[in-house]
């Protein structure tokens, strides 16, 4: 009987992030045949590459769709873990011209993990930051056009 409590609970969670990930997947697929379009500028579009959590050693796959919104522009992350664990989550950052690189800077609450503050660097075909949550996760990500 609580085995049925679980899986009727897990359900609805299991259900979004399946519809989240199918979301993510399409988008993902759309932005690649913008990049070749050349339709990405130098932040907007698909990065693809890798994340570590300097912690506890963690790591694992990282895709990140850019895209413009008003005065900063917005982060989508989806990351595997574990090889069988994946999520995601929406952020919107500020980015800053300086010289031939961009800087990308924010925070951002993830409840139950904490608030996370991203400092990032876009310098031609690569992205790389660091991050730092406030229950003591830190962390480098790398990330390049695919």
């Amino acid at each position: 009987m609580n085995a049925i409590r679980l899986l009727s609970g897990l359900l609805p969670v299991l259900l979004l992030a399946s519809c989240a990930s199918a979301r993510f997947e399409k988008d993902w697929k759309q932005a690649l045949a913008d990049e070749a379009s050349g339709k990405s500028n130098a932040v907007t579009g698909p990065w693809t590459g890798t994340w570590e959590t300097e912690t506890n050693g963690h790591t694992g796959d990282l895709r990140c769709l850019v895209s413009e919104d008003g005065d900063s522009h917005k982060f989508r992350y989806h990351a595997t873990w574990g090889k069988i664990f994946q999520g995601g989550y929406t952020a919107n950052y500020d980015v800053r011209k300086t010289g031939r690189a961009y800087k990308v800077t924010g925070s951002k609450d993830l409840g139950f993990f904490g608030e996370f503050a991203h400092d990032g660097t876009i310098r031609g075909d690569t992205f790389h930051a660091t991050y730092e949550s406030s229950k003591g996760d830190k962390g480098a990500f790398l990330l390049r056009r695919p």
